[in-house]
């Protein structure tokens, strides 16, 4: 009896994506454009999540801006509110800015949740607050020069 495996070639791993997407190479780091990035998951290639961060950068004219207060985090082992409690070191969700706790929330999925990653780039990119931001310290935007580093 022969079995046949089919290997699913629309399905890799966060933290290979780098074999998909050209990354780009800048102080020792490795690069993914955001914008490749929500265009693959537009098709019907599956991102399998796995525990990481992911961190944003703004790259123009040879300058970077780290957009920390952006950092995606994907885990398997809290739910939200474990997860932002730890996060600021508060006792009681109560205790934390509506603001803060709205950002956090989009900047954050458990490794089952299947649109995650997809509902946090599309934040990132809708975003006018990220926008005016970039705006102020480069004087332009341009969605482009937007990338991601996945740790």
């Amino acid at each position: 009896m022969t079995h046949i495996y089919q290997i699913e070639v629309n399905k890799m791993r966060i933290t290979e994506i780098n074999k998909i997407i050209k990354p780009v190479e800048y102080a020792g780091e490795i690069f993914i454009n955001l914008q490749e990035l929500d265009n693959l998951l537009k098709t019907d290639f599956r991102i399998e999540m796995e525990e990481c961060l992911i961190t944003p950068y703004y790259i123009q004219d040879n300058k970077r801006m780290e957009l920390y207060q952006y950092e995606f985090c994907c885990t398997s082992e809290l739910d939200f509110e474990e997860y932002i409690l730890k996060l600021t070191g508060k006792q009681k969700i109560e205790e934390i800015s509506k603001e803060i706790y709205c950002l956090r929330k989009k900047c954050f999925s458990t490794c089952d949740e299947p649109n995650g990653l997809a509902y946090y780039l599309k934040f990132l990119l809708d975003n006018k607050h990220l926008k005016k931001e970039i705006k102020k310290v480069f004087g332009d935007y341009i969605v482009e020069n937007l990338y991601v580093v996945v740790y």
